[in-house]
């Protein structure tokens, strides 16, 4: 079965289903992700938060922590309430 075509813009792109669910991958995703296989439901990419540390005196530093690290997420939230 052919897959269907997908008119964004002046781009067209060839529809992708997800490999768990067969729902159609979103064009936007696929734009960023070019090379994702799964829909936003089931993919396995684990969010993350960015903060910046300015406990250096000379520079900040930015610090990326998954929101799975329970420490890391609490060293981020003592950090963003002392430095604001």
């Amino acid at each position: 079965m052919p897959l269907p075509i997908v008119v964004q813009g002046d781009i067209m792109q060839t529809a992708r289903m997800c490999r768990v669910c067969g729902v159609q991958i979103p064009p936007e995703r696929i734009e960023i992700i070019p090379n994702t296989q799964t829909c936003t439901k089931h993919s396995n990419a684990t969010a993350v938060v960015g903060f910046m540390d300015y406990s250096h005196k000379t520079a900040p530093q930015l610090v990326m922590v998954s929101t799975n690290d329970t420490e890391g997420m609490r060293r981020a939230t003592n950090v963003f309430k002392r430095k604001r």
